[in-house]
């Protein structure tokens, strides 16, 4: 991606000029608004994800994260798109100081890992799927995995989502608010 590309497609999400003015608040909400525009689904391309600077890739990763558990619940979240991303995820709930719910997801890599399941195999056995379609998780990927999702489940519902006194936004604000000066540093590079 030539530079002036990367500039116009970031630029895209957030606007860069008006940054430095802008609060951790509105630098995510900004981003949560455009994420999903126009052309912006090729962030996700590995090839663009990660050339990104950390504190967008980390606010992204938050959203998607946040909008799977909403939309598809934990089981979505491991295996759509976003669940490819699971370890940069975890990463990222480090970074930001969100501990709980950094252990409850590492929890649920480590059940992956114990049955020798990636990510990237869950979302291979949902490429057969119909346009559409709606199926339970066992019917996607077979009844062999149906201890491992339950596990998954119970481990899940003490995630954010489900608390009145937690929630990762909160965390992600302050750590953009604490970064942005080096967010702007990387972007003048």
């Amino acid at each position: 991606m030539r530079d002036r590309n990367y500039r116009e497609f970031l630029n895209k999400l957030v606007s860069l000029k008006k940054l430095k003015d802008k609060s951790g608040e509105e630098i995510v909400e900004e981003i949560a608004s455009n994420l999903y525009e126009g052309e912006n689904y090729l962030i996700f391309q590995e090839e663009y994800f990660y050339k990104i600077p950390e504190q967008i890739r980390d606010v992204i990763l938050l959203i998607n994260f946040d909008t799977e558990l909403a939309m598809e619940g934990i089981l979505g979240f491991l295996e759509n798109s976003s669940g490819v991303y699971l370890n940069d995820t975890i990463e990222t709930l480090e970074k930001i100081k969100a501990e709980q719910d950094h252990n409850i997801l590492n929890n649920i890599k480590h059940i992956l890992d114990e049955n020798n399941i990636s990510t990237s195999q869950l979302r291979a056995n949902t490429k057969d799927q119909e346009l559409y379609s709606i199926q339970g998780f066992s019917e996607t990927h077979g009844s062999a995995y149906d201890d491992m999702a339950d596990r998954i489940c119970e481990i899940a519902e003490k995630l954010y989502i489900s608390s009145e006194d937690r929630n990762i936004f909160d965390y992600l604000i302050l750590y953009v608010d604490k970064n942005k000066s080096l967010l702007i540093t990387e972007l003048n590079k």
